[in-house]
């Protein structure tokens, strides 16, 4: 049986190696000598990860039975498309702050921007520096500090002054410090109506302040925070609209966009 033969015939070409090459020929010196090819093709490093240690190749007149053994499951002559592709992408370490992240009712765009600065992945002035790339230091919005995550998320002027806006308006006093702020999002408020608008506001902040930055970098538009405050109100509002129509709470006394609508 024809060790790649399940593989795409382009694939196998430029591995070097034929199309109907058996897997006792994959053998050399008692290993597989896939192990020793130098190439940073990602196809050779997946398989030499799915590869298991070798075994020695007994002649047989019997016919080979084809075992599956994806990851640390036991081997089985069922094959699972489920249990291949979860074994070929292995889940990442659990992070504290998925569900300030990724909850019901949140905007995609906002949901996703939030996610890449809270694994520190926005290309800031500090990290495009890092990087090698001859570009200013200083943030665009206050031209005064370096321009790293922490200064746009919440140390920077013009970004203070949007943030405790919302704030003053929730009545809520946040951390300063970006990573304990993301873990106070997870019980900002015990109201639950509240607590939704104050993440929905808290990623569009986030959101706004990275598109302005954009905005001034590749444009040379400039807006003062007042007018981003207004976007802000604006977004989160028609956002919640839809939701409070379809709420489901308990609650009869008032409804999510009237308590939005009690604060601003």
């Amino acid at each position: 049986m024809a060790l790649l033969s399940n593989l795409q015939v382009p694939m196998v070409l430029r591995l070097r190696v034929s199309y109907r090459c058996c897997s006792c020929i994959a053998l050399q010196d008692g290993d597989w000598w896939i192990s020793r090819f130098r190439s940073r093709s990602r196809v050779m490093e997946l398989l030499r990860e799915i590869l298991h240690e070798a075994a020695p190749i007994s002649s047989s007149e019997m016919d080979d039975t084809y075992l599956w053994k994806p990851g640390n499951r036991p081997a089985s002559s069922a094959f699972s498309t489920a249990d291949t592709w979860s074994a070929l992408h292995p889940h990442g370490e659990s992070v504290l702050w998925h569900r300030q992240v990724w909850f019901h009712g949140k905007i995609p765009k906002h949901a996703f921007i939030t996610w890449v600065n809270a694994r520190n992945r926005l290309s800031t002035r500090y990290r495009l520096r890092r990087w090698g790339m001859q570009v200013p230091s200083e943030c665009i919005l206050c031209n005064v500090e370096d321009e790293t995550r922490q200064h746009l998320f919440f140390y920077c002027s013009y970004s203070t002054e949007v943030w405790l806006y919302f704030c003053s308006r929730l009545n809520v006093n946040p951390p300063s410090e970006f990573e304990e702020g993301l873990r106070w999002l997870r019980n900002p408020s015990t109201d639950e109506f509240l607590k939704l608008i104050i993440r929905l506001v808290y990623q569009a902040v986030v959101y706004g302040i990275w598109k302005e930055r954009n905005a001034r970098v590749h444009s040379q538009i400039f807006r003062p925070a007042q007018a981003l405050i207004l976007e802000i109100k604006q977004v989160v509002q028609n956002c919640l609209d839809p939701l409070s129509r379809a709420q489901n709470s308990r609650r009869r006394d008032i409804t999510l966009l009237g308590t939005w609508f009690s604060r601003f």
